[in-house]
């Protein structure tokens, strides 16, 4: 059902207020034993020049047509969720799937991660 790369609608509380929330585009990034998947949100701001400390963050999306989504989008890098199968079953409805990541972007997301957090 849920595979990596996917992406789709799900409701992301604020940072700065959890007790609001929007509908953003989502992308499953990995899993891990336990069947948790991790998530990654999405924006269409794009980086601003010079670097705000946020932009440093936002990983492009390259081939965001292909991927299902109606705009250019970059990932939230800084933004990591996790979330068990069974609440991604409970949330997500067949009318929520955007589409899936291109091989090639995928790749480029996971590179980018892992630098920004393993730095």
């Amino acid at each position: 059902m849920f595979e990596l790369g996917d992406i789709f609608y799900i409701e992301v509380a604020y940072d700065d207020d959890p007790t609001q929330s929007k509908r953003r585009p989502a992308i499953i990034i990995s899993e891990d034993k336990e069947d948790l998947k991790i998530l990654i949100t999405t924006t269409s701001k794009e980086r601003n020049h010079p670097f705000h400390r946020h932009d440093y963050y936002k990983i492009p999306i390259h081939n965001w047509r292909k991927s299902g989504l109606t705009e250019p989008s970059w990932c939230r890098g800084k933004v990591l969720l996790e979330l068990s199968l069974s609440e991604l079953k409970d949330t997500v409805q067949d009318d929520d799937y955007i589409g899936k990541l291109v091989e090639v972007d995928f790749i480029y997301i996971q590179d980018e991660l892992s630098r920004l957090h393993d730095a």
